[in-house]
């Protein structure tokens, strides 16, 4: 079975909104950091025109892609964004009703990933906190579990530490909020598909303490750390139709994986799951009717890695670069997996779910 893998970030800003770089730049720092997709996401505009695939002398061409990222302006408290794809039209002007803009991006035949679902304050910097808020919504795609710019907003608890993690953010960036991997597992054992991507949430705006100044943090930087890696049994061609469907398949079926590439790159992790008669990968769906399923994991490094259902670890090993296990019972299975970075064990890989029938 051939399989494609594409890294890509879902989840940027330009000028349009908050952001500091414009399409063209933010490819080009995406390149250099050797991605192969991004996927602009401004808040509450859609910029038409800027599809398309980018090509650079001193690095690779890759593909763009526009998004949006919606909410409503007057809510109080703030939260409830939402990362709308391949809608290709505006629908901010239905963000006073999440159900609704759901339904409409539904139709449309769109995604949508309820964005940083669970934020912590950061009273040095700011007071709001963005958390998704009404969870009675249905119909959604999934949801962004691993965003970068949420967990470290979260570290700056004093002066002292904005001004360290603003130089040294791998010291205290180590995975995922608690709340929302818990989220995503009650989800799932509920019977809901949920898909999960991970992203940098880039803006790279510079601030300042003092005679401090920084900005926080460069594009390229953030392709460099979490990031949504998909997997397609179908290569890309270089023409931006055919392409731009096959990366918004492979995140709806949840044939993806988050990494976390600063510690070590996760480019060439797989998951699949076997019997005597069917192969599968993350996001697809396998039946017990032809015997018991075998999930394997493997990664490019050595690490430590668990297999979880519905929140609980079924099996896990320490310092491998592989990981088996035979099921004979319906459920949903994935992967976690650590790595020791900075003399911390931090998240590195977390999986989309195998569903065995």
């Amino acid at each position: 079975m051939t399989l494609n893998e594409y890294v890509g970030n879902c989840h940027n800003h330009t000028p349009y909104s908050d952001g500091t770089l414009y399409h063209a730049d933010i490819a080009h720092e995406a390149s250099r950091a050797g991605l192969d997709f991004v996927i602009v996401t401004d808040h509450n505009v859609w910029v038409h025109g800027r599809e398309g695939y980018y090509d650079y002398e001193d690095s690779k061409t890759i593909l763009i892609l526009t998004g949006e990222e919606i909410h409503h302006l007057d809510e109080h408290p703030k939260g409830n964004h939402l990362l709308v794809y391949d809608t290709n039209t505006e629908l901010s002007q239905f963000s006073s009703n999440p159900q609704l803009l759901i339904d409409k991006i539904s139709a449309l035949d769109g995604l949508s990933f309820l964005a940083h679902p669970f934020e912590r304050a950061a009273p040095i910097v700011e007071d709001a906190v963005y958390s998704w808020r009404n969870w009675n919504i249905s119909g959604y795609t999934g949801i962004e579990v691993w965003n970068y710019m949420s967990e470290f907003k979260s570290l700056i608890k004093s002066k002292a530490a904005a001004i360290f993690y603003a130089f040294y953010p791998d010291l205290g960036i180590r995975g995922p909020f608690q709340e929302t991997l818990h989220k995503w597992d009650e989800l799932l054992a509920s019977g809901k598909n949920v898909v999960i991507i991970g992203n940098s949430d880039s803006h790279g705006q510079t601030y300042s303490m003092g005679p401090v100044s920084r900005c926080i943090f460069p594009y390229k930087f953030l392709f460099q750390s979490v990031n949504t890696h998909i997997i397609s049994r179908k290569p890309l061609t270089g023409n931006i139709t055919t392409d731009k469907q096959i990366v918004y398949s492979a995140l709806r079926t949840g044939n993806c994986f988050v990494g976390y590439d600063l510690p070590h790159p996760t480019r060439d992790f797989r998951f699949h799951a076997y019997n005597e008669k069917t192969r599968c990968i993350m996001g697809e769906e396998i039946s017990l009717k032809n015997g018991p399923v075998t999930l394997e994991a493997t990664t490019p490094t050595i690490c430590n890695l668990k297999i979880i259902s519905n929140g609980k670890i079924i099996t896990q090993k320490k310092n491998t670069s592989k990981i088996k296990y035979t099921v004979n019972r319906p459920n949903n299975f994935r992967i976690e997996a650590t790595i020791t970075h900075k003399l911390q064990e931090r998240h590195w890989i977390i999986s989309n779910p195998i569903y065995v029938k």
